[in-house]
């Protein structure tokens, strides 16, 4: 029998429309009320409003993934995934690279909910049980090459940046525009997200279980990141600020394929 179907416990469901409420509050806020990002430079103030446009696109993604959810969609469960990795990774960078401002509490909310949401959401459903829905997907080796690719890529594009300051006993020029004391974006892409890409595309290529379950979220999750990236050059565009035309053409490559396979 092929399980196209994957049912969640009401409460994350009801939690998921929660979170949305929230995440609205503070992109809103980041968006119109210039007190949010005062104490930031101009850079990582702008690259904070560009992500908070690209949040309010992730909200929409999510309420109607959590939509489907209830309705036991399987694709709108893996699409739900990826939404929650976007957020859990994007409120992490806001709770500990935000200035303290009157959102810091409601980051802090919606990084721990989404966070057990998305734990309660892994627990509430059997891998062993959607093994044949899994198994029909043509498309498996293409996304596995896809996952490896954007993982590389984006080593080499940090570790480019990283190694050669370290060398030198500089600190890299991104981090004296923003004022930050590291990239949380280093830390995070580089001990988690691309690590997690090239294990996905590992068991993916394998035909396991567990890189089925998580090739369509990381994708969703690349898609999502894409769009705050180009909506950052945009508004840095706008503002006068540097902006890399030929990077905002990879990223947006990238954000279409990684939307064409999370859909297929």
């Amino acid at each position: 029998m092929i399980i196209k179907k994957v049912a969640l416990p009401n409460v994350w469901l009801w939690l998921s429309v929660l979170v949305s409420i929230l995440v609205t509050i503070t992109s809103l806020s980041g968006i119109f009320l210039e007190r949010t990002y005062s104490r930031e430079t101009e850079a990582w103030a702008v690259q904070a409003i560009g992500q908070d446009y690209a949040n309010l696109a992730v909200v929409i993604l999510l309420l109607v993934s959590t939509y489907y959810v209830s309705k036991n969609s399987l694709r709108s469960y893996l699409v739900w995934l990826g939404a929650y990795f976007n957020i859990i990774y994007v409120f992490a960078i806001y709770a500990f690279a935000i200035h303290f401002n009157f959102l810091f509490l409601i980051y802090i909310i919606i990084l721990g909910m989404s966070f057990f949401t998305l734990v309660g959401g892994l627990k509430a459903i059997d891998i062993a049980n959607l093994s044949a829905s899994f198994l029909l997907n043509t498309k498996s080796k293409i996304v596995s090459a896809l996952l490896m690719i954007i993982a590389i890529l984006f080593s080499l594009l940090w570790l480019s940046e990283i190694v050669p300051s370290l060398l030198s006993n500089e600190i890299p020029s991104s981090l004296v525009e923003t004022g930050l004391w590291v990239n949380p974006v280093y830390v995070l892409d580089l001990a988690f997200i691309l690590p997690g890409m090239v294990i996905t595309s590992i068991l993916l290529r394998r035909r396991n279980m567990l890189g089925f379950l998580m090739a369509v979220p990381l994708m969703v999750f690349s898609a999502t990141m894409g769009a705050g990236i180009i909506s950052m050059f945009i508004i840095s565009a706008i503002r006068g600020l540097p902006s890399s035309l030929p990077a905002g053409m990879i990223i947006g490559l990238i954000m279409l394929l990684s939307i064409y396979y999370s859909y297929l």
